[in-house]
């Protein structure tokens, strides 16, 4: 059952017995596209997802290098064909790579509707900007510590569960890049990679969620799977 504002439409996911049981999805007009192929451009994109609608804009996110980052945005006319692309193109095949196709959880269309309803939801407190490496260097410190919400009490050789660690990650990904793939799972509050003294990426990093149930996803998601040639190995961080 689909739920429809101006320029939203709120509906039903279907979880994995087929039920609508996996949670309410609000869509606008745009949908967020990862796992694209280096070399595939906005033009490819455009044309792939006209199959399923008219399509307004299309966009690869591309960083100063010129070179791609591997996802991009794609806006139709219709907020209809924003999920017939979602339920049509996920997983589909787009320059010999399969694409992972969602909503835009960006989008402003999105976000205003969201408060629509009047419902009261709790400030989060001011994040303090993100930097890669923070928190490297001093001795029995949490790695985030001093960042957005402060670390959890954690006991000892438990995890919290709520952060996971990830091996394997492309020398030249950055902490947005690994954001951006993770969020994917879930809801992400933080994501860190690691570089050594000379600024290099060490070819690991964190991703913490605001849930247990997210950074559980992100494993089942993505431990195994292959990035830029590389095997990725995914795990609950053992220290947060």
């Amino acid at each position: 059952m689909a739920v429809a504002t101006a320029e939203t439409v709120e509906v039903a996911v279907a979880g994995e017995d087929g039920t609508a049981n996996g949670g309410v999805m609000r869509i606008g007009r745009r949908c967020y596209v990862s796992n694209l192929a280096w070399r595939t451009s906005w033009q490819d994109l455009k044309d792939k997802f006209r199959e399923v609608g008219t399509v307004v804009y299309a966009n690869v996110t591309r960083g100063d290098d010129g070179r791609s980052k591997g996802w991009g945005i794609v806006e139709f006319e219709t907020p209809d064909e924003a999920i017939a692309a979602v339920n049509t193109l996920n997983g589909a095949d787009l320059g010999g790579r399969r694409i992972s196709v969602r909503e835009d959880r960006e989008d402003r269309d999105v976000k205003q509707a969201a408060g629509e309803d009047g419902a009261e939801r709790p400030e989060r407190p001011p994040r303090a900007p993100r930097g890669r490496g923070r928190g490297r260097g001093e001795a029995g410190a949490e790695r985030g510590r001093g960042r957005g919400r402060g670390p959890r009490p954690t006991i000892e050789g438990e995890p919290s569960g709520f952060q996971i660690c990830v091996q394997g990650i492309p020398w030249a990904f950055t902490f947005q890049e690994l954001q951006d793939m993770f969020a994917e799972a879930g809801e992400v509050e933080k994501a860190e990679v690691m570089t050594a003294a000379d600024g290099r990426s060490k070819g690991w990093g964190t991703v913490r969620f605001t849930s247990k149930e997210g950074a559980s996803a992100a494993i089942e998601q993505f431990h195994g799977s292959q990035l830029e040639g590389r095997t990725l190995t995914v795990f609950l961080d053992k220290k947060a």
